[in-house]
């Protein structure tokens, strides 16, 4: 009992007293700091003005690392295997991906209910989608065929009313859908009717600005997209071991320091690929839909792709000498490098901006991604949101500062392919003249074709 005493008396002394007050102080204070923590990490989250980028769980942030560099890579590695297999692998892919991202689109805008009594709606979500890529494609093919000047002689009928037939079917699909509208149905139809015009115009439209660039040559096809894709890599690495500021407040995630370090990354990357890719004729010379990247394939190539010699700034000769011992007046360099500057100065930064677009549509539909087709990326569109407007601008930067505008045989050859035959005969006879005169053939050959081509007009006359 007095050793019980005892201890009981020295659980109350005031020392004892004071340390468990102090335990308790330090553990309630410990507790209120990692509260404090947990309050400031919620109120970052929950504030879309904040400026600090939300944490993440570790394990699941190294996991996401994980899947989507597995399928960048997977991706690349397709995506360069198409390049090697031509132009007419790449306009395969280029067609899946835009009826891809259409479908990921128009799904935005489905109201099932609806769409139930109104059976034609997605039927002709699919028939305006047609229409449009018969005409784009069928335009392009024709272009393609100018380089085999016999193919395009068989085929000339077909296209020698392209426009007018896309046009027509594109009038049958509007009066099939004023013949649909019901009542009560209304605004939802006509809602339809524009999302399905506006996917048109900003998914197919713009990215068959890619097809475009391909027959200038597969360089300016490869590189606008490279360079996206690059950007894309390094502002998530950048981002995801840097990130602290938060960019925009569409994208949560994107940062200041993944922005910049993306962007940085880009035109150096940019300004190297193309001092590559200049030499290699499979790249630049414009290509026809048999060639791939084991052809021997030669062209004139563009004066852009030629080295040139650009004297320096006495300055910087000056600045060279002093920091590395050696006297450099002049550097060689191709134009193509400069331009490719400018374009990857917008694929860094405004291209981004397309995905931030996309963004606003996410958001404005309460979804997280158009689809899940791309473990780790979510779905295409997600994918190749920055490839449109990159596209577009591309093609009309080249067309704008870096096109040469040449006459070539097939286009030559299709002005001759409309002509009647009387006025076919009549060019024949005035460049066989000319040629006479300037003697690249004889007047015996000339002799010879004259009465081959009498025979060919008098049997036409028959």
């Amino acid at each position: 009992m007095q050793a019980s005493g005892s201890n009981l008396s020295d659980d109350k002394s005031p020392s004892k007293l004071r340390n468990r007050k102090s335990n308790n102080n330090n553990s309630s204070s410990s507790s209120s700091s990692s509260s404090n923590i947990k309050t400031r990490q919620e109120d970052a989250v929950s504030d879309p003005n904040s400026n600090i980028v939300p944490s993440e769980d570790s394990k699941k942030k190294w996991k996401n690392w994980r899947q989507r560099t597995t399928f960048t890579f997977l991706m690349i590695g397709g995506f360069m295997t198409v390049i090697a297999l031509g132009p007419l692998s790449i306009m395969l892919m280029v067609l899946c991906l835009q009826v891809m991202i259409y479908r990921e689109v128009i799904s935005l805008s489905s109201v099932p209910k609806k769409q139930r009594d109104l059976p034609w709606s997605r039927a002709m979500n699919a028939y305006f989608l047609v229409c449009l890529e018969y005409y784009l494609y069928g335009h392009n093919l024709h272009r393609a065929l100018k380089r085999h000047p016999w193919l395009e002689a068989h085929v000339q009928p077909i296209f020698a009313h392209h426009t007018f037939i896309s046009f027509s079917l594109y009038v049958i699909g509007f009066v099939w859908f004023v013949g649909t509208l019901r009542k009560g149905y209304y605004r939802f139809q006509m809602g339809q009717f524009a999302w399905t015009h506006m996917a048109l115009g900003l998914v197919v439209m713009q990215s068959q600005y890619m097809i475009e660039n391909i027959f200038e040559g597969i360089f300016w096809f490869f590189l606008p997209i490279a360079l996206v894709i690059v950007n894309d890599i390094f502002a998530y690495v950048f981002g995801f071991f840097f990130g602290r500021h938060r960019l925009i407040e569409l994208s949560p995630k994107k940062t200041w320091e993944g922005y910049i370090g993306g962007g940085l990354t880009t035109m150096a990357f940019g300004f190297l690929l193309t001092a590559l890719l200049s030499d290699w004729n499979f790249m630049v010379c414009p290509p026809n839909l048999k060639t791939t990247a084991f052809s021997n394939v030669k062209c004139d190539v563009n004066p852009v792709f030629v080295p040139r010699a650009y004297e320096l700034p006495q300055v910087l000769t000056t600045l060279i000498s002093t920091l590395f011992g050696r006297y450099v007046t002049s550097v060689t360099i191709r134009p193509v490098q400069f331009h490719s500057l400018v374009i990857s100065a917008f694929a860094s930064l405004i291209a981004p901006f397309g995905g931030f677009f996309a963004s606003g549509v996410k958001r404005a539909f309460n979804i997280k991604d158009f689809g899940n087709s791309i473990p780790g990326h979510g779905g295409v569109t997600d994918r190749f949101d920055c490839q449109f407007i990159m596209a577009a601008f591309s093609h009309t930067y080249y067309t704008s500062f870096i096109k040469i505008s040449t006459v070539t045989v097939g286009s030559v050859f299709s002005s001759f392919l409309a002509m009647n035959p009387e006025r076919q005969v009549e060019l024949y006879h005035s460049i066989q003249e000319y040629l006479q005169t300037t003697g690249s053939i004889a007047a015996a050959a000339a002799d010879s074709t004259d009465a081959i081509s009498a025979a060919g007009v008098a049997a036409s006359a028959v």
